[in-house]
């Protein structure tokens, strides 16, 4: 072993010198790639089908996303945004990152063998060979030496970044970013469009393998380009309009992916906070912060904040410092000695401009505020769809991007300093450092495990009938995470839509059932509201709730037994040992449209008197969601809201919203109305569920609750609330009438 060892900087040196074709270099450094990731990574190559790294969170939901893209490739991609969870809500898929840019290579392994979790790990590998690959080709053009490009191929693939990051399969898939520069480069030193194609189509998988990159990579395309057109496009003037319609083209494909992002977050109110994005920012200092899977550094550098463990590495730092100094050295056989150093400045701005980015809204120095409004503040502001972001640190790619070629451009520096034989052992040494400073271990936790029979007995009787909504209860399980990913990792076996769900958003639907799931009293309620929403399949699997001492009364399971009283909701009941199916009746239930006849009233002109709080009525009819009438207590079942008209009225249309306020709706509504201010007819009454989550789901914003009257003339309008409520209130942030 020791003789092969020394032998390896020999076998390298000839191996550099070697005149290869590109598509045998390529698959000769992809295989060492593939590997070095399977060493790495031991003993998951033993395990691939049947074991997940880290945890069985997120790896779970990828491995299922990139199923259910395989699933609709086979389609031709019809359906691909309605996947089967969130139910009923529309585009669930573009609640997460959609990974096509990966389904679209391992979907014909999962036609193949059918096994996600093969496909999921081997995604996993081969984003180390992508990123050691995309990145010796960038470095080897740069620097013109196979050396520099493998140790810095090298330590892009293991940067000490992805220990932190080893659950986000699509924060690990960044080696399309030195692929597209690679290509990028190309064309500007040798015009062929064919490198300009390699860019576009690289630069649009890594913007569909992770939506974050979209972003943040662009800022890297924007610097090379910038320094590329300033110094070589005078000399073919073609490049202007070859980069303006290859720009074009990526535009216009990327057009249903943008539309379906952007339609489902200003339909479903689906956006990040400025405070989520300052939670999720990196302190300046977070770049000496390591992650605790970091077998070499975990217990001398601190750990970070979630998202913020960004040490690079001291190998890659020292190494990017030498380059970017070295590169104002002249260059040996260089024709132009101050190219060298213009593509130096170019990825140190890169470092720069990532690292700014990375620091959010509201950069930090050690804890302390640098300034209350940073750029990427500025830039959330008027830049499309950057508030869906919610993790501002993840711009750190760039840092490590621009840090990287820096790296081989010091290491191509000092390799023409030394002899061939101790740049050969140096470079060897250093990509070993690379490695142990990136090396981490991670867990390999069994998955699928093996099924309860009375879940796979349920989800077996589930595959054979009719497509339809199902939701499973517990809809917070106990070990709420892996449960709920199990829950929608069983669609892909019995392949019916489920309200449940785990994404990087969640839904007021399901907080809002949340909060009557332990309430048996409600369940009549919560099947007529579910029925509305055409949910027809209620799984209920006892034995995943919390408190068991709580679920088995003295007369059995007691969510069971509430759902059993309620007979007339539901047409079939299967039970299999601590799982329950039931069938639930259709529902001719359904919001209440505003037809065009109907004419709007002018609120403000009524007389209006309430049982609590009068003095802030107005706040109803105000135009602004973010202020509400409340009743100012729990519902107690006697509270009221009347308007007077001046004249007999035929009141057609009533609507309330609660906006923020959800789950304040009233508990029991009725609608009176009286001809002669005396006496009262009841124009409406039910149970306010059931509408409530038809509103819910069709404006998660506004939540608007609509009513149609009978025929009535009406003097007065009275809205009661005769419900009781023993947590809350009755809530009205805008208020609407029509009449006939």
């Amino acid at each position: 072993m020791r003789k092969l060892l020394s032998l390896l900087p020999q076998l390298a040196t000839r191996w550099l010198s070697t005149e290869l074709t590109l598509a045998r270099e390529i698959t000769l450094i992809a295989s060492g790639f593939s590997v070095l990731a399977l060493a790495a990574t031991y003993p998951l190559m033993m395990h691939l089908g049947s074991v997940l790294p880290n945890d069985l969170g997120d790896p779970v939901l990828n491995a299922w996303i990139l199923a259910w893209d395989a699933d609709r490739l086979l389609h031709g991609l019809n359906g691909l945004w309605t996947a089967p969870m969130y139910f009923p809500y529309e585009a669930t898929l573009a609640y997460s990152e959609n990974l096509l840019g990966i389904a679209i290579f391992t979907a014909p392994l999962q036609w193949l063998t059918g096994n996600p979790v093969l496909v999921y790990n081997v995604a996993f590998l081969a984003s180390f060979v992508l990123a050691g690959t995309g990145m010796y080709l960038l470095a080897t053009s740069i620097t013109g030496s196979r050396a520099a490009g493998l140790v810095a191929g090298i330590a892009f693939a293991f940067l000490p970044y992805r220990a932190d990051k080893i659950p986000h399969l699509q924060v690990l898939m960044y080696g399309w970013m030195p692929v597209a520069l690679w290509g990028f480069h190309r064309y500007f030193s040798t015009g062929h469009r064919l490198a300009l194609t390699v860019f576009a189509v690289a630069f649009l998988l890594q913007g569909l393998s992770n939506g974050y990159f979209f972003y943040f990579f662009s800022a890297a395309v924007i610097v090379i380009g910038f320094a590329e057109v300033l110094t070589r496009v005078w000399t073919r003037p073609r490049m202007i309009v070859e980069l303006a319609a290859t720009a074009f083209l990526m535009l216009v494909s990327l057009i249903p992916v943008a539309t379906a992002y952007l339609n489902v977050g200003a339909n479903q109110a689906l956006s990040r906070s400025r405070s989520e994005n300052i939670m999720f920012s990196a302190d300046a200092l977070a770049y000496f912060h390591a992650s605790p899977n970091l077998v070499l550094w975990r217990d001398i550098l601190p750990q970070g904040a979630p998202e913020a463990s960004l040490f690079p590495g001291f190998a890659l730092l020292i190494m990017a410092v030498i380059g970017l100094l070295g590169s104002f050295i002249k260059w040996r056989n260089t024709r132009h000695p101050y190219a060298m150093a213009r593509v130096a400045v170019s990825y140190f701005l890169i470092v720069l401009i990532g690292f700014v980015l990375s620091l959010g809204p509201e950069p930090t120095y050690a804890g302390t505020l640098l300034t209350e409004s940073g750029p990427y503040d500025w830039l959330y502001n008027i830049v499309p769809g950057l508030d869906g972001l919610r993790v501002p640190a993840r711009a750190a790619i760039l840092v490590f991007l621009g840090l990287t070629v820096l790296a081989a451009i010091g290491v191509e520096r000092l390799r023409t300093l030394c002899s061939p034989r101790t740049a050969g052992v140096g470079c060897f040494i250093l990509a070993a450092v690379f490695i142990a400073e990136g090396y981490y271990q991670a867990k390999l936790i069994p998955f699928p495990q093996t099924p309860i029979p009375s879940e796979q007995a349920a989800y077996e009787w589930l595959e054979q009938q009719p497509h339809g909504g199902a939701i499973i209860l517990p809809i917070r399980p106990r070990d709420p995470i892996v449960n709920t990913l199990r829950y929608v990792y069983s669609t892909l076996q019995h392949r019916q839509p489920l309200v449940n769900g785990y994404s990087g958003y969640g839904t007021s639907l399901i907080r809002s059932i949340e909060t009557h799931e332990h309430d048996v009293s409600a369940y009549g309620d919560l099947l007529r509201g579910l029925r509305a929403l055409q949910v027809r399949y209620l799984v209920l699997h006892e034995h995943r709730y919390e408190d068991q001492a709580w679920m088995q009364q003295t007369d059995g399971p007691l969510i069971s037994a509430a759902i059993r009283a309620q007979s007339d909701q539901w047409i079939a009941h299967h039970r299999f040992g601590t799982s329950d199916v039931f069938e639930l009746a259709p529902s001719t239930e359904s919001i209440d449209t505003l037809t065009d006849d109907l004419i709007p009233i002018d609120l403000s002109k009524l007389r209006q008197t309430t049982g609590h709080r009068g003095q802030s009525l107005e706040t109803m009819w105000d135009n602004d969601y973010e202020t509400r009438w409340s009743s100012d207590a729990p519902q107690a079942g006697h509270e009221w809201i009347e308007w007077a008209f001046d004249k007999p009225t035929n009141i057609g249309h009533v609507r309330f919203s609660l906006a923020k306020s959800v789950n304040d709706y009233p508990r029991n509504l009725l609608i009176e109305g009286s001809f002669d201010g005396e006496t009262y007819r009841t124009l409406y009454e039910d149970r306010g569920l059931p509408k409530f989550l038809l509103g819910l789901v069709d404006d998660p914003e506004h939540v608007p609750i609509d009513i149609a009257l009978p025929q009535n003339e009406s003097l007065k309008l009275r809205l009661r609330q005769s419900g009781v409520s023993s947590t809350w209130y009755w809530s009205i942030h805008e208020m609407r009438l029509w009449e006939r």
